[in-house]
């Protein structure tokens, strides 16, 4: 929340009081707090004051008692001091009394020292009794007028009045204190008093300047709205508080309605021009959020409108154009149809005279097709014989390839008997020298017929090779001198055919050529009909500009 809000002020001045109220609430508790404790105080000091009195007047009773006893023997004080021991008992009743105060371990070693002290006067004071009533009164009087005994009796006086003394001295100053504490207690108590009545000014002072004189202008400034014034003065400023923020929220509900009339008066304006295609450009907030869907919603669906009857009209406009143009092309294509369809006439004329030309020809045709198929059978003869003279020459050829074998065989048992001689011819030494040339000179021979051999086995290779390629060449050739015998049958055939149908044909042409001639009168009359329907598409043409021309001035 922001501090300048006058929620946060008001709030912050009404705990502020709060708080005051509280502070003054709690002081003013402590202030009777302090008042009942002082009551107390004073009601414990007097009340410790009688129970040490009413102690020391126990003690001082049975003193004057024992002592006036001793002096007189006189039963009757004998009775003083037994009803004081037994039955007023002033000194236990005071004990008791001091023990619920809240009385300090100093002072109560003190009373307990008192009591040690008056309980050893007990055997002093008996023994005097004792001696009292047997009549010895001078032996009692020594004992109770006695040094020790009266010294005693000052130690439990001085004693008496010492705790006396310092009780009330405490208690007088715990009095000061809280009356000192109650002094402060009741000066806050007034400050806060006085800060409760300032912030109560500053409540009003705020109430009258910060919350009604702003709430005023805004209820003035909200009239002159609900009148229809978007122009009336407000001197408002927006800020972060409250008020600042409904001001804010004026100005600105101002300036947006200002300006969204301005922009409706502006649509309204050029829709009635017939612009349809504007923008939109202020905020519409809220429930003026339903003007402007409603205004684009106008303006597509005018949009949708306008552009299909624009569309239409173009379209129509384009199709009748089209429709002109094509009137005009008919009109044109008929006379031009006319003149081509005469020419028409003139070439199936000469395509008839063609024709029966034509099949005179084929007639012929087909006759030298079977005299090339009879010569084709002669020929397909004399290729079976060349084939089966390339498959002897192919036999011959193998069987030289095994002569050709054993010579090699041949050489090669040479060779290995010129080896055998040269190993022999060694041995022997000089004596068979001779015989080693020889078996060299074998030897030479055996490896040139096994060259020449080889050579000769690879010519004939060669040869078989060619032989083969040669079987090969003329199995085709025999394949394709059958197809050709087949194909030159298949064609006198076709062609015996084709001579049937041109003639059939001649007499089609002549039963077309009259029925050209009715066409052309057909196209003579459509002709005419096509440029009346030019002359109407010309005129329909001329109706349609001017809608579109209309539909233009419509911005979509």
């Amino acid at each position: 929340m922001e501090k300048k809000s006058q929620s946060f002020q008001l709030k912050k001045i009404v705990s502020q009081s709060i708080i005051a109220v509280g502070v003054g609430a709690v002081l003013l508790l402590f202030s009777i707090g302090t008042s009942v404790l002082m009551s107390r105080v004073t009601d414990e000091e007097l009340e410790t004051t009688t129970y040490l009195n009413q102690y020391r007047l126990g003690s001082k009773t049975l003193t004057y008692a024992v002592q006036a006893y001793a002096a007189t023997g006189d039963q009757q004080y004998y009775d003083d001091y037994m009803r004081e021991l037994n039955e007023d008992k002033n000194r236990d009743v005071a004990l008791a009394g001091l023990k619920k105060n809240n009385v300090t371990k100093e002072e109560w070693d003190s009373m307990n020292q008192i009591a040690d002290f008056s309980n050893g006067l007990v055997p002093i004071e008996e023994e005097a009794m004792e001696l009292a009533g047997k009549g010895d009164t001078e032996g009692a009087k020594g004992l109770v007028f006695g040094e020790e005994y009266r010294s005693t009796t000052q130690q439990i006086n001085s004693l008496t009045d010492e705790v006396i003394t310092h009780i009330q001295k405490r208690i007088n100053d715990a009095k000061v204190k809280l009356r000192i504490f109650q002094g402060v207690v009741e000066l806050f108590y007034a400050l806060s008093f006085v800060y409760l009545i300032l912030q109560i000014v500053k409540i009003v002072k705020f109430s009258r300047e910060e919350l009604l004189a702003p709430i005023v202008k805004v209820s003035d400034q909200m009239l002159e709205l609900a009148e229809g014034d978007f122009h009336a003065d407000f001197d408002l400023e927006e800020d972060s508080s409250e008020v600042g923020k409904m001001a804010g929220a004026i100005i600105y509900m101002k300036s947006s309605v200002t300006a969204m009339i301005k922009e409706i008066s502006d649509i309204l304006e050029r829709m009635g021009s017939g612009d349809y295609n504007f923008e939109i450009c202020q905020e519409y907030v809220g429930e003026y959020g339903q003007i402007k869907e409603s205004f684009l919603k106008i303006s597509e669906k005018m949009r949708e409108t306008l552009g299909t009857i624009r569309e239409v009209s173009r379209q129509i406009d384009s199709g009748s154009e089209q429709l002109s143009c094509a009137a005009v092309d008919l009109a044109e294509g008929s006379q031009e149809q006319a003149g081509k369809i005469s020419d028409l006439v003139s070439l199936m004329n000469d395509m008839y005279k063609s024709m029966e030309h034509s099949a005179k020809e084929a007639a012929e045709t087909v006759e030298i097709s079977t005299n090339a198929g009879h010569v084709l059978e002669a020929g397909n003869a004399k290729m079976q014989e060349l084939k089966e003279a390339i498959s002897e020459i192919s036999s011959c050829s193998e069987e030289i390839g095994n002569i050709i074998s054993t010579i090699e065989d041949i050489a090669s048992q040479t060779n290995l008997l010129s080896l055998n001689a040269a190993i022999e011819a060694a041995r022997a030494g000089e004596a068979g020298k001779g015989f080693a040339i020889v078996a060299d000179q074998v030897k030479s021979l055996a490896d040139e017929s096994a060259k020449a051999a080889g050579e000769t086995d690879k010519l004939i290779e060669r040869t078989v090779m060619a032989v083969d390629k040669g079987i090969l060449i003329a199995d085709e050739t025999a394949v394709n001198m059958e197809e050709i015998m087949l194909g030159a049958k298949e064609a006198t055939g076709r062609m015996d055919k084709m001579s049937g149908i041109l003639t059939g044909d001649v007499q089609h042409m002549h039963q077309l050529n009259e029925n050209i001639m009715r066409i052309a009168e057909i196209v003579d009359s459509n002709s005419a009909a096509s440029q009346e329907t030019a002359a109407v598409s010309q005129e329909q043409k001329a109706q349609v500009e001017t809608m579109v021309g209309l539909m233009d001035k419509f911005n979509v």
